[in-house]
């Protein structure tokens, strides 16, 4: 009777202990499961109301030096612009002095997806004071495509190539002398061909960002007679919130005569304004760098092969088709997270309750082992015969009252493990298209891979799916080393696991849900473990010995069964009472 008193007293200590450690524990836990949200979510309202800037073709970059940076899906951009320059000197090939010289540029460019943009442009001119015979007219149409590398968009560099066609309209292209003028895809009068390289770095973001432009290009012409070209362009850009500054420089000389110095050569500084509107206002000048070529008496050489300067300036309307779509497509992810934090508080609430089913199992245990107490005074005042028969009663009454309890002690994840021979670890997150686990999983990972020791018979797969995002063996790769993942991380904390889980990866293949929406590929993306023996799993929800052996199923012996004597093997068997669990 003193020592079974001692331990109670032990026992409703420990209690008070669990109890008052309780609070603390599940603020240690919730401090620890909720991760971070892993995926990027794309800030439209930004792209919305502050658009790129843009060449004189509607693509992305500066004036007249290309980015390899794509439009984006579903970006239009409807632009005009307008040149104008002074002719300084007449010389053979060339409008006479004093003319001045307008251009007018419409384009259109649209994103077709991530990758590819396409774009078209028409072109018309006039003058002043120009003594032709005609003033004005169409200059050139042409179209084009560009397309880049799909580089992850916080990579410093990007990479893709433009090609575009320029047919002339004009019956005078104003500037008749071969690859001369800064309108000479403007005004032509025969069909070109225009091949660029395009690099871009970017170092920062749309909104304040230092970007390089690099292109390289070859341009031929259908005309007879007509040498192909050499196009270098290189452009220093500045993002400021408002506004984006440029510096370019331009070279267009014979592919098969180079020469940089007389042939056109020049820089353009600009700045393109732009508002929060989704509308950019552009000026900016070009600015010849050329030597002149020298006299010629005969006239048949032109003198040079630029003017002095040009300026323009134009307006460009941005328009986002896609918005809408982008929109629900961030509201979605913010409910995505919003269901993880629901699910993470559920983990947080299954915990707390398993703490308070402990310390319920630990007073329960002391009312048993008071009840024990008070019949083994009465047994041991009973003749021997009925002191037998009491004894047998005790003890199979103690036997039921210890299965009993340590059914109570199991949590909701112990008893949905061994009841239905799985269970879904609801709270193991990887980052996306990846396989290492969260810091944030590895405090219910702990807590399961204690669980799992307690059973030592049982042989479980950790078993791995993925939604139907991406190809099947990239889902099937994904799943198996994510199952490797978490069954090296359960054997590292408990080594006796070794040997008694399996992973295997299944991919989409054993989908739950709908993977076409996103409530579905959800549910598809989980982690579960499965027995693999489950006649293992009768030996834990049913008694399999006498009530008096002192045997678990465990294979061990439970707390204070080495007091209970063992039955006799005439015991009426219907003693026994229902089937009980016993650990």
């Amino acid at each position: 009777m003193a020592a079974l008193s001692k331990k109670s007293t032990m026992l409703f200590a420990a209690a008070g202990l669990l109890a008052g450690t309780g609070p603390a524990l599940a603020q240690g836990l919730k401090a620890d499961v909720d991760p971070p949200v892993i995926e990027h979510i794309e800030d439209t309202t930004t792209i919305r109301q502050l658009a790129p800037t843009n060449t004189m073709q509607g693509t992305r970059g500066l004036p007249q030096t290309a980015s390899a940076e794509a439009l984006g899906e579903g970006r239009l951009v409807l632009g005009l612009n307008g040149p104008w320059y002074r002719q300084a000197k007449a010389f053979q090939g060339v409008p006479n002095a004093k003319a001045d010289i307008f251009t007018g540029i419409g384009t259109v460019a649209y994103g077709i997806n991530r990758q590819w943009d396409i774009f078209a442009s028409l072109t018309a001119w006039g003058s002043q004071n120009y003594a032709a015979s005609k003033g004005s007219g169409l200059g050139t149409v042409g179209g084009g495509v560009q397309g880049t590398l799909p580089f992850t968009p916080r990579a410093p560099l990007r990479m893709g190539a433009q090609l575009s066609v320029f047919n002339g309209l004009s019956d005078d292209p104003i500037n008749k002398n071969f690859a001369d003028g800064y309108n000479y895809f403007e005004t032509r009068t025969g069909l070109d061909v225009r091949g660029l390289f395009i690099q871009t770095l970017v170092f920062g973001n749309e909104g304040a960002a230092l970007k390089a432009h690099f292109n390289e290009g070859v341009a031929t012409s259908m005309e007879s007679g007509v040498e192909p070209l050499m196009l270098l362009n290189t452009g220093l850009q500045m993002n400021v919130p408002a506004a984006g500054l440029g510096l370019e420089l331009h070279s267009r000389t014979a592919l098969k005569d180079v020469n940089f110095n007389t042939d056109p050569l020049w820089i353009t500084p600009s700045v393109q304004f732009r508002s929060m509107y989704d509308l950019n206002l552009t000026v900016g000048a070009d600015v010849s760098m050329s030597q002149d070529r020298g006299s010629d008496p005969t006239g048949q050489v032109a003198l040079r092969a630029l003017e002095p300067y040009r300026l323009f300036a134009g307006i460009d309307f941005t328009f986002d088709t896609q918005f809408e779509k982008r929109r629900q497509e961030k509201m979605e992810a913010i409910r995505a997270s919003a269901e993880r934090k629901r699910l993470r508080a559920d983990a947080l609430a299954a915990t707390q309750k398993a703490h308070d089913d402990s310390v319920s199992a630990a007073l329960a245990s002391v009312q048993v082992d008071n009840i024990s107490a008070q019949n083994d005074a009465l047994s041991a005042q009973a003749k021997s015969d009925a002191d037998r028969a009491r004894q047998d009663s005790i003890s199979l009454a103690e036997a039921n009252a210890r299965l009993e309890a340590e059914k109570a002690k199991r949590s909701d994840l112990e008893n949905q493990l061994l009841n239905t021979g799985m269970l879904v670890m609801d709270a193991v997150y990887f980052e996306t298209g990846k396989a290492d686990i969260s810091i944030n999983s590895k405090p219910y990972l702990n807590m399961l891979g204690k669980m799992l020791v307690k059973y030592p018979k049982l042989n479980i797969e950790v078993a791995g799916h993925t939604d139907n995002v991406g190809s099947d063996a990239y889902n099937m790769s994904l799943s198996q080393a994510r199952s490797a993942s978490v069954t090296t991380y359960l054997v590292s904390q408990e080594p006796s696991l070794g040997g008694r889980l399996t992973p295997h990866g299944y991919g989409e293949s054993m989908a739950k849900a709908d993977n076409t929406t996103a409530e579905g590929r959800k549910m598809n993306r989980r982690t579960e473990l499965q027995v693999l023996n489950k006649e293992a799993l009768r030996e834990y929800n049913e008694p399999t010995r006498s009530a008096g052996t002192g045997t678990s199923p465990t294979g061990g012996t439970p707390a204070g069964s080495g007091n209970i004597p063992s039955q006799p093997a005439h015991r009426d068997s219907s003693r026994t009472g229902s089937p009980v669990n016993s650990w």
